[in-house]
């Protein structure tokens, strides 16, 4: 059993887990795309209703699908996301919302949460792949309270004038 195979069996039961039946989910918007001053990384950037503004690394084709699907000008060619909302409809699927559920060692979790027929079905995905989905489809964006609260950067400004992260 090589290292990465040992990692994946040790934290089985963490990953890829709904949020517990206790557990509160917030909804949040999709602020903007954040990139770098050399181009070399990328920010999915999520706002919370209390103003904390949540940022996902990801990798470059992801903010280009992601923008791609905000936008109103189609591609020449379907990208990877657009095949899928293509399968998804002709399945006569439908997303229904996109939950990230936990952030693990820097690493988030997310659910696609798909329904067909009157059947909800529970799908693991990276969160840039859930949310290029969910602008396409227009599904709402929820985020686990605990998520926010690790990760998530606060706007509270003080008489000093500066930002609490």
């Amino acid at each position: 059993m090589n290292l990465k195979t040992y990692h994946r069996l040790k934290h089985a039961p963490k990953l890829n887990r709904r949020p517990r039946y206790d557990e509160r989910m917030v909804q949040v918007e999709l602020e903007d795309i954040a990139v770098s001053g050399d181009e070399n990384q990328f920010l999915v950037l999520l706002r919370a209703p209390k103003g904390e503004l949540l940022p996902i690394h990801i990798d470059s084709m992801q903010a280009i699908s992601i923008a791609a699907g905000r936008s109103s000008e189609p591609l020449e060619r379907p990208l990877t996301h657009d095949l899928m909302t293509s399968v998804l409809n002709m399945l006569d699927a439908t997303v229904v919302r996109v939950e990230i559920t936990d952030l693990i060692e820097g690493t988030f979790y997310a659910m696609l949460v798909l329904e067909r027929s009157g059947v909800h079905f529970d799908v693991d995905a990276r969160p840039s792949d859930a949310i290029a989905l969910a602008v396409r489809s227009k599904a709402p964006i929820f985020v686990a309270e605990h998520v926010i609260e690790l990760s998530a950067l606060r706007d509270d400004f003080g008489s000093e004038g500066g930002a609490e992260a």
